[in-house]
Formats: structure tokens, C-alpha cells, sequence
């Protein structure tokens, strides 16, 4: 059944409900975790065991209660205080994150600020680069953020044969070059910032991020690698919207 909205999305993942126990004694830690990821499909669990080595460990568990993995509180600093690089110097950085993307695929977070999510938009942008082609959608909700994004997606549209379009919820009068702009006022895309990453040719790098800006500047959604997921969502823009 095609989506209908982009709301739909973030149904589907709603309805694929994950635990995550924080074992921590750090109570500070914790709350951070269970506010950012307390959600309708998350259940959030603070096990503040002794004799761990600081910092402590998460685990996830799926629908079904099985394990699907665990990961250092350590590296979860790049989605709780953010640093924000382009997407050509990520790697560079030293900053591990694919371990944490991958671990936290399809959970989903409740309070994610713009910083969050712009540092989450460089993991896909990442991605992208590295693979120089494909197809790049981006939603950045308004003309205002993405003018402050222009240098970056000049460059990445620079990269091989990568294809970026962005969509916005606003009048367009301006050119950024290489990148094609599709402009709908008043539109569902008003109220969504997402990346979407098809993989260029390999499938194995399709990847996406989807959040709905329910208060202001505070971000519903998730990030997903399934490439039906990804799929999915590229079809609907492409039916909804003048993509060139």
C-alpha cells in the first residue's frame, strides 16, 4: 500500500515498538536518554547497577523482546551534544558514529533539537559523498535553513554524478547552483525535515531520516537503512511533488 503523507512513515515505525535498558549509575545520563527516546514505540529503562565500568552500556531489544545488540553510553554523544562537521570531514574527525546509526536504526526519538538534527543529516550527507551518485532528497522545511546550507550543497552536488534536490515550503527565487529546488507552499513539507539517500548503485547504502517538527524546533522521527524504507518514502515525493 503506497504512503499517502509523510506521517505515514513514521506510523509504520511506530508500530514497531524496541526497549532500551541504560545500564548506568549516572542518573543525569539516563534522563537524557529517556527524554530524547521515550515514545510510543520505545520503552526506556534505567538499570543503575554497581561496579560498572563508567560510563555505562545500553542494550536494545526488539518487538518480539530479543536482543539486537548493545553499545558504550561513550559513543552516544553524537546524537545527545552533537558536533557539527561537513560531510567531506567526518571521517576525519575521529568521531564514531556508524556503530550508534546502525544500533539505534529505527527507533524512534522525541525531542531531538535542529542541532541533533542537522548532526544526524551529516551521517546520511556522509554517506552520500561518500558514494558520489544516486539520488540526495532533502526537506529542509524553509528557505532560511537551507540558504545557511547552501555551501554545503553546492559542494556535495559537485560530487560525481550525485543528483541533490531539495524541498521546501516557501516561494524559491533563488539559484544555488547544481541543485534542484522544488518549492510547494503550504504543504505537508512545512512540518518534515528529512534526508533521503538511495544508494547510488548499491543498495547496501540507502539510508534515510525522517522527523516531524511537532513543538517549535523540537523534532518526532526517525533514521532508517532498510532500502524498502528508503524506497518508499522517494516514491512518495516523487509522486507528490514536481521532481525534475
Amino acid at each position: 500500500m503506497p504512503m499517502n503523507s509523510l506521517c505515514d512513515a513514521i506510523d509504520a515505525v511506530e508500530r514497531r515498538r524496541s526497549n532500551l535498558t541504560v545500564y548506568t549509575t549516572d542518573d543525569h545520563v539516563a534522563g537524557e536518554l529517556r527524554e530524547q527516546f521515550s515514545t510510543v514505540n520505545v520503552d526506556v529503562v534505567h538499570n543503575p547497577v554497581t561496579g560498572l565500568r563508567e560510563p555505562g552500556f545500553v542494550v536494545v531489544r526488539g518487538p518480539d523482546g530479543a536482543f539486537r545488540g548493545a553499545l558504550g553510553l561513550d559513543q552516544f554523544g553524537a546524537v545527545l551534544s552533537p558536533e557539527i562537521h561537513p560531510p567531506w570531514e567526518l571521517r576525519d574527525t575521529g568521531i564514531e558514529t556508524e556503530d550508534l546509526f546502525d544500533f539505534l536504526e529505527n527507533t524512534l526519538f522525541a525531542a531531538y533539537d535542529r542541532r541533533q538534527m542537522l548532526a544526524t543529516t551529516r551521517e546520511i550527507e556522509d554517506r552520500a559523498w561518500r558514494v558520489g551518485d544516486g539520488r540526495l532528497y532533502t526537506g529542509f522545511q524553509r528557505k532560511t535553513p537551507f540558504l545557511e546550507q547552501r555551501d554545503v550543497y553546492e559542494r556535495l552536488a559537485g560530487r560525481g554524478t550525485l543528483s541533490i534536490t531539495v524541498f521546501i515550503d516557501d516561494d524559491w527565487d533563488e539559484t544555488v547552483e547544481d541543485v534542484a529546488v522544488v518549492s510547494e507552499p503550504g504543504s505537508e513539507l512545512g512540518d518534515f525535515w528529512f534526508v533521503v539517500f538511495d544508494g547510488g548503485n548499491d543498495e547496501r547504502q540507502c539510508c534515510a531520516l525522517l522527523a516531524e517538527e511537532r513543538s517549535e524546533g523540537r523534532y518526532y522521527g526517525f533514521w532508517t537503512y532498510e532500502s524498502e524504507r528508503v524506497i518508499e518514502l522517494i516514491d512518495h515525493l516523487e509522486r507528490t511533488y514536481d521532481v525534475p
